[in-house]
């Protein structure tokens, strides 16, 4: 009889941990991009189906939480397409870092080291056309709720320019 309880107890184990696993948080994201365009002094979003140099274009990503269970240390990575240069002061929320390679990010402004003709180094701003991705830490996001991150981006040379970002949410290991 011991033998049988010991086995019902770990089956019992086992489906209630393949139930947790089941009801995993799972993130949902999508991009929009929108050509932003002034009129009478305000900027108004239109559907971005082309562009030409000039063009301002708005990058949203959306994230929805479609878990029963809220997801912890969420980020959020939108690249900036190549051909394109982000607008000083666009990223929301502003509490972003950003990245010249897609991998390492910092706080913005990024910031380098260039040498002097005397051989001394000085830190200088790195020019917003060399960034090519910017991310947010969500943080928690609840089971069934939705967040947004956004930037603009001027389009430079449309020869250069990359077909529309991929978005990512990740959770922080």
């Amino acid at each position: 009889m011991k033998p049988v309880l010991n086995v019902c107890i770990v089956l019992a184990c086992l489906l209630t941990a393949g139930a947790v696993f089941a009801q995993a948080p799972t993130v949902t994201s999508s991009l929009t991009a929108q050509r932003v365009e002034m009129v009478d002094g305000k900027s108004q979003l239109k559907p971005a189906a082309d562009g030409k140099p000039g063009d301002v274009i708005e990058y949203t990503g959306n994230y929805r939480n479609t878990g029963a269970a809220p997801v912890a240390q969420l980020q959020a990575v939108v690249p900036v397409p190549v051909g394109t240069t982000l607008i000083a002061g666009s990223v929301m929320p502003a509490a972003a870092q950003a990245s010249t390679d897609g991998t390492t990010f910092a706080a913005m402004p990024l910031m380098r080291s260039v040498r002097q003709a005397d051989g001394s180094q000085r830190r200088v701003a790195v020019p917003l056309a060399d960034y090519r991705a910017v991310r947010w830490d969500i943080g928690a996001l609840p089971a069934a709720g939705n967040t947004a991150v956004s930037l603009r981006v001027r389009i430079d040379t449309p020869a250069l320019a990359s077909a529309a970002p991929l978005v990512s949410a990740t959770p922080k290991p």
